[in-house]
């Protein structure tokens, strides 16, 4: 089952509009993945916060939601609220809907409880995976929602807004404990969302955390899967949901 990343990416709509979830289903996907972020006057819009930074200039936490919009919409960019996201999703009852929210907050994560709130309004639970890097945000999800399925996102290499926290030791032993996928385990994570470049070619020996989500029987699903090879390495480890920019489809 393949969810279009962002809608999809790469293409002539842009990614994470609700053109882009039209073209992602168009192309035969079976559901959407998108971000969700905070704007600074805490409204919920669907929006990535590194493309935000390249295309806009600013990250999605720096301006209120007129400001993002007044400057989106400059760049020709739709930026739909997480309202607009979860009506589209509820005209497609028999699809998968990945939400993944990006906010991330020291203790409660407001973005998350927010996010949870409005899924609940449109009564589209069951369709939905919520999605972190983060794990405050999934124990959030789980505190004010106990049935809604949680997915711990980790990959490779992590990502920081600031360059040089990369230089830092704690970012370098968090990165390898994010690397490994325990936190998903220590937080009742239902799925584990791994990065597919984590999981070994077809054929070789399971990694560790693949035989901890076996033994525990949680689910697996892969991102972002768009070359042959990857999806090899998808199918041939039992993935049965994969995330893909959609570019061969």
């Amino acid at each position: 089952m393949v969810l279009g990343h962002r809608g999809v990416r790469n293409a002539e709509v842009t990614e994470n509009t609700l053109a882009a979830f039209e073209e992602a289903f168009k192309r035969g996907a079976r559901g959407i993945e998108i971000d969700v972020e905070s704007t600074a006057d805490g409204k919920l819009i669907v929006i990535n916060r590194w493309f935000c930074k390249a295309r806009l200039g600013f990250f999605p936490w720096e301006k209120d939601l007129e400001g993002l919009r007044a400057a989106a919409q400059g760049q020709g960019i739709k930026v739909p609220s997480f309202h607009d996201a979860c009506r589209f999703m509820k005209s497609k009852p028999k699809s998968i809907f990945n939400v993944e929210i990006k906010s991330s907050h020291p203790y409660l994560c407001h973005t998350a409880r927010k996010a949870v709130n409005v899924i609940r309004h449109h009564g589209i639970d069951d369709q939905v995976i919520l999605s972190s890097f983060d794990i405050n945000t999934l124990i959030t999800t789980r505190f004010f929602h106990h049935t809604i399925e949680t997915a711990y996102l980790f990959r490779l290499n992590d990502r920081t807004v600031q360059i040089e926290d990369k230089k830092r030791w704690r970012f370098k032993i968090n990165t390898l404990l994010n690397r490994s996928g325990i936190k998903g385990f220590l937080v009742g994570a239902d799925t584990l969302h791994p990065e597919i470049s984590l999981f070994p070619r077809p054929g070789a020996r399971e990694t560790l955390w693949m035989k901890a989500a076996r033994l525990m029987g949680k689910r697996v699903n892969a991102w972002t899967v768009d070359e042959p090879e990857e999806m090899e390495k998808a199918v041939a480890a039992g993935v049965a949901v994969v995330i893909s920019d959609g570019v061969r489809w």
